[in-house]
């Protein structure tokens, strides 16, 4: 993996963690609250929250263009079509003898081309996905490190009422979107997909 990509990487994880949060509070047996306050229905099924982070990374790779990638070591090309090799993190931090149940939700990391304008191309963005009911709640921008040489990105934070986070970043070097979905109950997201 090229220093690009770690340093972009890095960032765009940083900044979807501290966006994003960590941890969920409980409201009550069946629903959560979401980063914005939206109550989050906590039974819909590891299937469907799947379709939807696959569903939602692949509108991103058609709104911005070019070629995405996995950000995994061997950067293989992005394909949404594939549902295997998933596995869920957990939005829940449990105390010892609590009786909660454990949460869990998808996240997911792809890799994009680089812009000429990442503010044209931010606009693009948001535009889009506001018109699907997301809400922008946090953007940044910065340069990109010296070592890389000139230009810069900005990154914008979406999410929805129903839970779902997009963390999507437009620059001169490269481009990336990181999805947290929303949280659920359902134990298959225990397992790896197939």
């Amino acid at each position: 993996m090229n220093r690009l990509t770690l340093a972009v990487g890095s960032i765009a994880l940083a900044l979807a963690l501290t966006v994003a949060g960590c941890a969920t509070p409980f409201d009550s047996e069946d629903t959560m609250k979401s980063e914005n306050g939206q109550a989050v229905d906590q039974s819909r099924p590891a299937s469907e929250l799947l379709a939807r982070m696959l569903e939602l990374s692949d509108e991103t790779t058609k709104v911005h263009g070019g070629q995405w990638t996995y950000s995994n070591d061997a950067r293989s090309a992005w394909d949404g079509t594939k549902t295997s090799g998933y596995i869920a993190d957990t939005c829940t931090r449990l105390k010892p003898g609590s009786g909660e149940k454990r949460a869990y939700r998808y996240s997911s990391m792809i890799m994009g081309p680089a812009v000429e304008d990442p503010e044209a191309a931010m606009d693009k963005y948001v535009s889009h996905f506001e018109q699907q009911g997301f809400t922008e709640t946090n953007r940044y921008d910065s340069p990109v490190p010296k070592s890389l040489g000139p230009g810069y990105y900005i990154m914008v934070t979406l999410q929805d009422e129903e839970g779902s986070t997009l963390v999507y970043q437009a620059g001169t070097h490269l481009s990336s979107l990181s999805y947290e979905g929303p949280c659920s109950y359902d134990p298959e997201m225990e397992f790896r997909t197939t």
